[in-house]
């Protein structure tokens, strides 16, 4: 296998081998993380509306973009063990297979963020619930998986997936582009492949969140209710939580936006460039684990069930009437119009 001559690569072995042992760690967590969520949708009947079967798309895009950066790793590991050197080998049809997967999925995953933002703020600015059944509902998937699909079949068509790891490179141990910002289009092949997609949602989200959390400020203020549930009726009280999306998605992914914006400023420190690689290598693959921090470790309702059945000690008769309970209280505090099929 090729490897690129030692003197050109950008991070050394250790420092990648540190990188690659961050992202299994990462990835696993959200892998685990996202089947929990995944779970909980089709186990806690109450939690079920369409943002939350939105989340559900979001949290398959995390999870198996999560997949992908593990795949990146174990190659990086199998590559190191095989390798005696420490280059960094060039683009073979494993690593173009992983780039497709996890940006395709990255894309996905920041479109289905923006909708999710984009949903709630109808449903909560006008207090009416927003009607995404049958074709609607189609054509938001159309629009989340589709955009991803045409520019990752084109890019991979092109050749422009892969890695290109060298001094003006910004790959970690995973496979991204086989282009840089110094290329000839390389910087429009960044953005349309990622961090476009991403910066666009960084607004959208930070700006529709802002403004949401602003309207409940100013209603409490004015002494009038703002419980999400009593706004929209197809809402509930936790979906609040959509709030915070944006802080968790601005803390995880930024680091790497900070690292394209300093390769194409030409920036050259190697503490600065290590410290955004560790933090880019955990951040790129933990979504799907903070999202199930957020909505099922932080959503009482999902909490209470699984305290309820897996954690309280007794019969089953007893488990069952706390079960009972908790979703009597989560009905009269929390009412939903929820669609029959979900």
């Amino acid at each position: 296998m090729e490897t690129v001559s030692n003197d050109t690569i950008k991070f050394n072995s250790i420092e990648l081998n540190v990188s690659a042992v961050i992202t299994t760690i990462s990835s696993l967590l959200s892998i685990f993380g996202g089947l929990v969520l995944i779970w909980s949708f089709y186990d806690v009947s109450s939690t079920r509306n369409t943002v939350r079967l939105m989340l559900i798309s979001l949290t398959l895009a995390d999870m198996i973009s999560a997949l992908g950066y593990f795949m990146a790793s174990v190659r990086w590991f199998y590559i190191s063990v095989q390798n005696s050197s420490t280059g960094v080998p060039e683009s073979d049809d494993f690593c173009k297979a992983q780039s497709f997967i996890t940006t395709f999925l990255s894309i996905a995953s920041f479109l289905w963020t923006s909708f999710i933002a984009i949903y709630l703020f109808i449903c909560v600015w006008f207090s009416r619930v927003v009607d995404l059944s049958g074709v609607k509902f189609i054509c938001v998937h159309v629009l989340a998986w589709g955009i991803p699909g045409i520019i990752t079949t084109v890019a991979l068509t092109m050749g422009v997936l892969g890695r290109n790891e060298s001094l003006t490179g910004i790959n970690g141990v995973w496979c991204w582009l086989a282009v840089t910002s110094k290329d000839h289009n390389g910087i429009i092949w960044m953005i349309l492949a990622g961090k476009g997609w991403e910066i666009l949602t960084y607004l959208v989200t930070a700006i529709l969140y802002i403004l949401l959390k602003g309207k409940g400020f100013l209603n409490k203020k004015r002494g009038r209710q703002f419980l999400w549930n009593q706004i929209s009726a197809g809402l509930r009280r936790e979906d609040e939580l959509f709030c915070f999306t944006w802080l968790v998605l601005y803390c995880l992914r930024i680091w790497g936006t900070v690292r394209f914006f300093l390769d194409i400023a030409n920036f050259n420190s190697g503490h600065v460039e290590i410290a955004f690689l560790m933090l880019q290598s955990y951040g790129d693959s933990a979504q799907a684990f903070w999202n199930f921090i957020l909505f099922c470790v932080c959503d009482q309702t999902v909490r209470s069930y699984i305290m309820s059945r897996y954690l309280t000690c007794g019969n089953t008769s007893t488990l069952r009437n706390t079960h009972d309970d908790i979703q009597h209280i989560d009905h009269e505090n929390s009412p939903l119009l929820r669609n029959p099929d979900l």
